[in-house]
C-alpha cells in the first residue's frame, strides 16, 4: 500500500482548505454569527449548484472569461511589443519611457470613470481597464529581460551570423522569455482584478454582476459563490498559464527544476557538515 506523505503540496494544500471550511461551517453554526450574514459553506454550495443547474451561473463565467482573456491578450501583446522595441532602441526609450513611466504610477481603477465616458458601459470599456492593467507589469517585464540578456548569449548569436531579427527572434527574446513569463503571471492576477472593478461599474452578465446584483437583493449566500467562483477562476488560470509553459517551453522548467536541486543538495550538503561537525567535536 502506498504511503501518504504530508510533506507533499497537493496534500498540505487539502489540509489546509479542509480545515479552512470546517472552521467557517463550525463558526456559521455556532450563533456567534449571523448564519444570513455569513452563511455556512454547505450553503453556499447548495446555491452554487442551484446557479448551475439553472445555467446563470455559466452565463457569467463564459461573460467574464471572455472579457479578460481579450483584455489580457491586447495588454500583454501591447507591453512585449513596446517592452521590446524600448530596449533595443535608447532613442525611442528616452522619447518614451517618461510618458509611460507617468501612466504607469496612475492606478488602473482610476481609469473606470474615464472608460465608461469613452466608451460607454459596453464591452470596449471592460476590455479597455483590463487590458491597461495587464500592460504595465508585462511592459517592465519584457524591457527588463531583452535589456539585460546575457552578454554571452549575443556574443555567441553574432559568431553564428545572427543579425538584424534573427539575433531579436532567437537569441533576445529566448533569453528574455523567464522575464516574460513572470510578468504575464504577474498579469493574470491584475486581469482579475480589473475584471471585477469593470463589471461592477456597468454590465448585464458576469461574475462581477452576479456580486453586484446579489448584494442589492441581499442573498449573501449567492455573493459567496460569486467570490468562491472568481478565485477558482484564478487558481484554473494559473494552474493553465503554469502548464502551458511547461509545455510550450520545457527549457525553462527544467533549468528552474536544476535551480532548486541544485540548492536542497547544498543545505543538505551543510547539515550533514553540521551533524559531522558536532559528532566528531570531542
Amino acid at each position: 500500500m502506498a504511503r501518504v506523505s504530508f510533506d507533499q503540496p497537493a496534500v498540505l494544500g487539502a489540509l489546509g482548505a479542509g480545515g479552512f471550511l470546517l472552521a467557517w461551517e463550525a463558526l456559521s453554526r455556532s450563533g456567534l454569527v449571523s448564519p444570513i450574514m455569513l452563511p455556512a459553506p454547505s450553503v453556499v454550495l447548495q446555491s452554487g449548484v442551484a446557479l448551475v443547474q439553472s445555467g446563470e451561473l455559466v452565463d457569467h463565467v463564459l461573460a467574464s472569461l471572455w472579457r479578460a482573456a481579450l483584455g489580457f491578450l491586447a495588454g500583454a501583446s501591447l507591453g512585449i511589443a513596446l517592452g521590446v522595441a524600448l530596449a533595443r532602441s535608447p532613442r525611442l526609450h528616452g522619447l518614451l519611457n517618461p510618458l509611460v513611466q507617468t501612466f504607469r504610477a496612475i492606478p488602473s481603477l482610476a481609469f473606470v470613470p474615464l472608460a465608461i465616458f469613452w466608451f460607454g458601459i459596453g464591452e470596449t470599456s471592460k476590455i479597455f481597464l483590463i487590458a491597461w492593467g495587464v500592460f504595465f507589469p508585462v511592459w517592465v517585464n519584457t524591457f527588463i529581460g531583452v535589456r539585460d540578456v546575457s552578454p554571452i548569449l549575443a556574443r555567441a548569436g553574432a559568431s553564428l551570423g545572427a543579425t538584424g531579427w534573427r539575433m531579436l527572434a532567437f537569441v533576445v527574446l529566448p533569453g528574455a522569455l523567464p522575464f516574460i513569463i513572470a510578468g504575464l503571471k504577474i498579469s493574470l492576477s491584475i486581469a482579475m482584478v480589473l475584471l471585477v472593478a469593470a463589471e461592477l461599474a456597468g454590465a448585464v452578465y458576469g461574475v462581477g454582476y452576479l456580486i453586484q446584483l446579489s448584494q442589492q437583493v441581499f442573498r449573501v449566500d449567492q455573493m459567496f459563490v460569486g467570490l468562491a467562483t472568481l478565485g477558482l477562476m484564478g487558481f484554473a488560470a494559473d494552474l493553465a498559464f503554469d502548464r502551458a509553459v511547461r509545455w510550450l517551453f520545457p527549457w525553462i522548467c527544467a533549468r528552474a527544476g536544476d535551480a532548486r536541486r541544485d540548492a536542497a543538495l547544498r543545505r543538505e550538503r551543510r547539515r550533514v557538515g553540521a551533524w559531522t561537525q558536532e559528532s566528531f567535536t570531542p
